[in-house]
């Protein structure tokens, strides 16, 4: 594993543009060989929408690296994820995805049983429950969309593996780490059993804004990038669109676990530049300080997550009554008794604040507010 971070500038998504950027990015930070080995590929895909709303991962970038790890020779190109509220194999359907993976030469495999993986180093947790078909891999790639978060700032690369976990089990791991810290600490774990070997991420259109990770406005970006050290690549990734990495807390947790990197001064970058990259119209999502709040009395604490904190609210016009928010909820507080049979929140002082209902909202019913 190296520090090494490439960059390449791809404007928008023609397949032939797309791949010879994957390659490009393959020739200055080689893949690990995959010659007669499994290949893995955990794209994201939150729920099926439109690729130009950039929801998921875009499937030319997906296809693009399929065809890349068969011309290295791998034995089987895998891919595989497991939606929140969706059937797997009809999510990639309706994104366009599966399409791009079996035209290319992989195979789409759908994230239905789990298995039991021990994580013995783990500090939140000492074993997962991953899909079984990340037992079939020799290598496991992350396919990343580079997004805002509304709980933990920003998505990239490392925050899309916990796609491993299937369906409302996701949920269910906000319900027992409802603490942002707890949870960066969950991610860095995962990420640790995991052991992806190499990721990409897809930032020729981004999601920014307030409404992220599923219902913010795509940005143009106009980049790829890959890292065979993913923690690099986030730290990179979410450096060149505006953010300070160390406020976002599971890459910080990351960082001080000494695992992919000893410091952020480590990071190469090579391929075009960052001045070229750079974005500073990206509308982040602002996250305290660990630090700060670490320094704070725990009753000044107590008063900003009781009185600051967002929450979710629900425009019954917007509702389009799919259910989908009562079935994520993992404090099972969203009930669909609003007018008409609309989603509420009747006791949004039990709220986790997970924003789970907020992500998977296909009307864009549900808004964040601090009051």
């Amino acid at each position: 594993m190296s520090n090494t971070v490439a960059l390449h500038k791809c404007e928008d998504y023609v397949f032939n543009e797309v791949f010879a950027g994957i390659k490009r990015l393959f020739e200055l930070v080689p893949p690990p060989d995959v010659k007669d080995k499994v290949v893995l590929l955990k794209p994201n895909i939150l729920y099926p929408k439109k690729t130009e709303l950039a929801v998921c991962t875009h499937p030319v970038v997906v296809g693009a690296v399929v065809k890349a790890f068969v011309e290295l020779g791998a034995k089987k190109v895998y891919a595989g994820e497991s939606p929140a509220i969706a059937g797997s194999t009809s999510a990639a359907k309706a994104t366009g995805m599966y399409n791009q993976v079996v035209n290319n030469g992989g195979e789409w495999i759908d994230f239905k049983e789990s298995e039991v993986v021990q994580c013995p180093d783990g500090h939140a947790v000492k074993q997962f429950n991953f899909a079984s078909a990340f037992s079939k891999a020799d290598i496991i790639v992350s396919i990343a969309k580079l997004k805002s978060h509304q709980l933990m700032a920003y998505t990239g690369a490392m925050k899309n593996l916990f796609g491993l976990i299937i369906g409302l089990e996701k949920a269910q791991i906000h319900y027992r780490f409802p603490n942002k810290q707890d949870f960066a600490a969950y991610l860095t774990d995962l990420n640790i059993t995991a052991k992806p070997q190499y990721a990409i991420m897809d930032a020729i259109v981004g999601m920014d804004g307030p409404g992220g990770p599923g219902s913010g406005d795509p940005i143009k970006l106009g980049f790829l990038a890959a890292s065979d050290n993913i923690l690099a690549l986030d730290w990179e990734c979410s450096s060149l669109v505006g953010y300070n990495p160390h406020s976002i807390s599971n890459l910080e947790d990351a960082l001080n676990r000494g695992i992919w990197l000893q410091s952020e001064k480590d990071i190469q970058v090579v391929g075009d530049s960052e001045k070229d990259c750079r974005c500073s119209e990206f509308r982040i999502v602002k996250e305290p300080s660990p630090t700060l709040q670490k320094m704070m009395p725990g009753w000044l604490n107590f008063l900003a997550d009781k009185f600051f904190v967002k929450t979710p609210h629900f425009k019954a016009k917007k509702c389009i009554k799919c259910g989908r928010c009562e079935k994520i909820c993992p404090a099972h507080l969203i009930k669909m008794e609003g007018p008409n049979g609309t989603a509420t929140l009747p006791d949004a002082d039990m709220c986790l604040h997970c924003f789970c209902c907020h992500e998977i909202c296909p009307g864009e019913a549900i808004k964040l507010r601090r009051f």
